[in-house]
């Protein structure tokens, strides 16, 4: 997926493909300003923070700054779930391992979710961490893109369980689907648009 990405902006007019996509939910004329590869998004000071693999920083013409985590994917999954890394840490912690990561995914439940319920455990904790990373950037507007890319490696069965994962995600946040692909969910006052993108 690293290698797709890069050869998606280098070689195939990757940014203004990204503009049109995220054009649908920026009611304005906008123009990127910077983008940074594999940055890191510092959302609490447990430990290292979220690494987009691509961030971008954008303007409107009206002064609004919008921000972009772009997470890039072939058929890989979004990672443990909440659970299994739960588990993972509070074993480390257990056995005399000094570790926050039980603290960080009790504050990322508790601060995503109104209401922490057993089968939230059940989520991909990727998709968590995600959010806060993309929440975490000081901008009006925040969007998290995932953008899958459908290369002759790409298995279907993985990317659709993969769509599914990210569709529990979403139906747990009570995210509105604004269109095919397009959510908009908010958390803690701040507003996130999520994008699912195959290439």
């Amino acid at each position: 997926s690293a290698y797709s990405l890069a050869n998606f902006i280098i070689n195939k007019n990757g940014i203004s493909e990204i503009e049109e996509i995220i054009s649908s939910v920026i009611t304005e004329q906008f123009s990127f300003t910077i983008a940074h590869p594999e940055f890191e998004a510092r959302f609490d000071k447990f430990g290292h923070g979220r690494e987009h693999d691509l961030a971008i920083w954008a303007e409107t013409v009206s002064g609004k700054k919008v921000f972009i985590g772009v997470e890039s994917k072939v058929d890989e999954t979004f990672g443990d779930t909440i659970d299994t890394a739960y588990i993972k840490a509070k074993t480390k912690e257990l056995n005399g391992n000094k570790t926050n990561a039980p603290k960080r995914i009790e504050r990322l439940l508790e601060t995503t979710f109104q209401k922490v319920t057993e089968s939230d455990f059940d989520l991909r904790y990727q998709l968590l961490f995600s959010t806060a990373g993309t929440l975490c950037i000081e901008v009006d507007i925040h969007i998290f893109l995932i953008i899958v890319f459908k290369t002759e490696l790409y298995n279907n069965e993985l990317g659709k369980q993969n769509k599914n994962d990210l569709k529990d995600f979403l139906q747990k946040l009570n995210a509105q689907q604004i269109r095919d692909g397009y959510h908009t969910v908010t958390i803690n006052n701040k507003e996130l648009n999520i994008i699912y993108k195959e290439i």
